[in-house]
């Protein structure tokens, strides 16, 4: 076992990598998840109707962040892994690399166990937690043992199979009151911080791309695309928040776990009944991606540090992510896993790397 392979910048084949345009589907496809359903409630419950700024808010804190991440990656060249070694030396960055694949593995199973929730609540009561997640472990295992062009194919396809539901959002906006979004600014400064921090956990999965950076075809014009991507993000959260704001009052918003899921039902076809069904069922495709390229961040941080190929290491991955939400068995367990891995989050994307970004400055960058 090579304890030492992060020292080196990995080397991909041409034939491996991606184009620096498909990086937008791969940005939207992690940040987008089943947290777009219920995240309104939970900043609401400090701002309430000033919300969607806080959205904005959020929205341009992540571009500052994405912006540190290529700043670093595009001197200092590699991924995270060989940043951590280049920075902080070999023994140090072990368990740096290993912490932060298992904060990749934790988003996966944060993910993971709040869709089940949202199907035992709405469609199955009845139905075991370990069945879902077979399910879906199973189909991560065989996205990501295909290699990760493919993982980023079916992010494209999720993005276009998916992008029909923003338009349910004309239904709730269609009934809904425009006072509820007044008066603009009506809250302490303090509220509109605690909301930030909460807002962290619905913009999870763009930091995946300290992993793929490698991956990317002329990586340095990647940035863009990113930024686009993220930038595409905000504006559908933007529009999920006022939709949400619109429709429910403050105390009906703060009496819901799943808003919009509630909104859903209104949304009527003369043949559909029950479109809050069609809605799971497709949010079913959406966090395959944000499984797959989570798996795939954790067991590329096990490759770098102790050499293990990916279709090996996803294994016991896979079945991690397989046992683990049975550990969580009620509201409050999985709200807390939720607000524990949020809490990560922002110290990682405003803590941690804005301090790897401090040290690049000083930091010669990689030889041509």
């Amino acid at each position: 076992m090579n304890l030492n392979k992060s020292k080196f910048p990995p080397q991909v084949h041409e034939n491996a990598k991606i184009a620096p345009q498909l990086v937008f589907f791969l940005v939207i496809g992690a940040q987008i998840g089943v947290g777009i359903l219920g995240f309104v409630r939970y900043i609401a419950k400090f701002v309430n109707q000033d919300s969607w700024l806080v959205v904005i808010a959020g929205g341009l804190g992540i571009h500052l962040v994405i912006w540190m991440m290529f700043s670093i990656l595009n001197k200092h060249g590699g991924d995270i892994f060989n940043i951590h070694h280049q920075f902080f030396g070999k023994w140090l960055s072990i368990p740096l690399s290993l912490l932060l694949s298992l904060y990749y593995l934790a988003t996966a199973v944060v993910v993971l166990r709040t869709f089940i929730e949202a199907v035992q609540n709405w469609m199955f009561p009845g139905i075991p937690t370990w069945t879902l997640s077979l399910i879906f472990a199973g189909l991560a295992y065989y996205i990501v043992s295909k290699g990760f062009r493919v993982i980023t194919g079916i992010a494209f396809f999720c993005f276009v199979l998916t992008l029909w539901i923003m338009f349910t959002h004309y239904f709730p906006i269609k009934h809904g009151h425009v006072i509820n979004l007044m008066p603009f600014f009506d809250h302490e400064l303090e509220d509109f911080y605690q909301a930030f921090k909460v807002m962290v956990l619905s913009f999870i999965g763009f930091e995946y791309l300290l992993a793929y950076y490698p991956h990317i075809q002329d990586s340095k014009k990647a940035q863009k695309w990113a930024h686009y991507g993220s930038a595409s993000t905000t504006v559908i959260y933007i529009i999920t928040t006022i939709s949400t704001l619109m429709y429910f009052s403050p105390k009906q918003l703060q009496g819901l776990t799943w808003p919009t899921l509630q909104e859903w039902k209104i949304v009527t076809f003369p043949f559909i009944e029950r479109f809050e069904y069609i809605g799971i069922s497709f949010f079913g495709i959406v966090i395959l991606i944000n499984l797959a390229l989570a798996l795939w961040a954790s067991c590329r941080g096990l490759n770098r540090v102790f050499d293990i190929k990916i279709r090996l290491s996803v294994i016991p991955v896979s079945l991690i992510l397989f046992l683990a939400p049975a550990f969580f068995t009620t509201r409050f367990q999985v709200d807390e896993l939720n607000n524990y891995t949020g809490k990560i989050a922002y110290y990682l994307f405003y803590a941690y790397l804005p301090l790897l970004f401090v040290i690049s400055i000083f930091k010669k960058g990689a030889k041509k």
